[in-house]
């Protein structure tokens, strides 16, 4: 169950060095701590989320029938 977890949800922060910014994605930033609050992402909503924790509980409020 976790590896799936790892698979649909979440996004790992690369570094390029070229450019010196971290990549979650598509997405750019110039901080490490701000890529890394991007990390976790909703498969229905693409909301991004900083921990797993949070995302769960995301969807437990919105996403549940």
């Amino acid at each position: 169950m976790s590896i799936i977890k790892y698979r649909i949800n979440h996004n790992p922060v690369t570094y390029d060095h070229r450019t010196r910014t971290y990549y979650v994605g598509r997405d750019a930033f110039g901080t490490f701590r701000d890529a890394r609050a991007k990390q976790w992402q909703c498969e229905k909503c693409r909301h991004a989320f900083s921990s797993f924790k949070e995302l769960r509980s995301h969807k437990t409020d919105l996403h549940s029938y």
